[in-house]
């Protein structure tokens, strides 16, 4: 009798098939309604910007970013309430991107009101309604939350909003240029990144206030050790360091988008039409793709190293934009070719660095190279900062 095979006669079995192709469960809906929530905010914000900006517009749309306003403050509220109900079922990371899309359409509302309101200073009244619309959101939004996570997220979004507001409402109660509070921006956003650990990281209060239950000497200034006394397990400081690193993600995301775009609006801004201006723009151009190049070798998350190599791309990419004003003298093409041809040879001198280091005093020497060309280059950034963003002549127009 000829062989029957076997795997022909095989049938797939249910859980075969539920492996192959997984059906769309709520979680996965929600997921694809904050992103493109989201993306409607950032696109409504840009299509509303160009067309107001245009000579044909005409009066009846003037109430347009009023009605996209009302739209993106309830997404935000709808946001809110997912988060907090997330929150409840212990789904961290729902709830996390629950009150990021929330951050993002609160932002994108503030800006749109802005266009409702004629002003001489149209991005920083924008900039301003935008952080205040953030502030109340996480404002609210720290009533409601009691996991460490998310509030940890809260806290480092609303410090960041309010200082942001600070800065805005002073920069128009004294009528100051643009530049100078992006500037201002970009030199404290390159701080706090350097300075991040340092800034969420802090004792609790209650380790201070129960000091005889987490002795672990024998003797102290405060006498000797209690019998109830233990020393600090995992356990205690579980939720400590959930809300650390919280705050640690979410200061390093916020940092790292200001750094971007106070950097573009220096950019923008920079009238290119004296030495200051021109010298100030390239240092910081150096400096800052440096650091953002270097930076990474201290992070031991892969996440934060490809954000700081892509926010890398992206000065070398506004540099190569603001190139051709900075230096007006060179042709273009020349201009390009040896912009090009000096990108290549740092990429082949890191590189060959990066291959070369060995066990023993070749890595460490250059280690340390990386390290103070890193530090060198974050404090360079605030004093190229101020003379790009015009605060010299500023100030001899005082």
């Amino acid at each position: 009798m000829p062989k029957r095979n076997g795997m022909a006669d095989r049938v797939p079995s249910a859980g075969s098939t539920e492996h192959a192709i997984r059906p769309l469960t709520r979680r996965d809906l929600e997921g694809m309604f904050l992103v493109a929530a989201a993306l409607f905010g950032c696109v409504a914000v840009a299509m509303l910007a160009v067309s107001l900006e245009s000579e044909t517009v005409s009066e009846r749309s003037r109430g347009l970013p009023m009605a996209v306003f009302f739209g993106l403050a309830v997404s935000a509220v709808l946001c809110d309430r997912l988060c907090v109900k997330r929150v409840r079922e212990h789904d961290r990371f729902l709830s996390v991107a629950s009150l990021s899309c929330s951050s993002v359409l609160a932002a994108c509302a503030g800006t749109v009101a802005s266009f409702a309101i004629h002003c001489t200073q149209p991005m920083t009244i924008g900039m301003l309604l935008a952080s205040c619309c953030v502030a109340v959101d996480m404002a609210i939004m720290m009533v409601h939350v009691t996991d460490p996570t998310v509030d940890g997220v809260v806290s480092a979004v609303l410090v960041a909003s309010l200082c942001i507001m600070l800065a805005s409402a002073g920069t128009l109660i004294f009528a100051l240029p643009v530049r100078l509070l992006a500037g201002l921006i970009l030199g404290v956003s390159v701080c706090c990144l350097q300075m991040l650990p340092n800034i969420v990281v802090h004792v609790p209060d209650r380790y201070l206030v129960e000091w005889r239950t987490y002795m672990t000497r024998r003797w102290t200034v405060r006498g000797g050790i209690p019998e109830r006394a233990r020393t600090l397990t995992r356990a205690d400081i579980h939720d400590d360091m959930q809300t650390f690193q919280a705050r640690y993600s979410a200061g390093f995301v916020v940092c790292l988008t200001l750094l971007l775009t106070s950097y573009a609006a220096v950019a923008g801004y920079c009238p290119y039409d004296g030495p200051y201006d021109r010298i100030g723009f390239l240092t910081l151009s150096a400096a800052l793709f440096l650091f953002l190049v270097l930076k990474p070798r201290q992070s031991g998350r892969p996440f934060e190293r490809c954000m700081m190599r892509l926010g890398a791309v992206v000065v070398l990419s506004v540099c190569c934009a603001g190139m051709p004003h900075a230096l007006p003298l060179i042709r273009h093409d020349v201009l390009s070719l040896v912009f090009v041809l000096s990108i290549g040879v740092f990429g082949l001198i890191m590189a060959f660095c990066m291959l070369a280091q060995q066990n023993g005093f070749h890595s460490l020497a250059l280690s340390r190279m990386g390290d103070v060309l890193c530090f060198a280059s974050m404090m360079l950034v605030p004093v190229a900062a101020f003379f790009a963003s015009g605060a010299l002549e500023f100030i001899r127009g005082l």
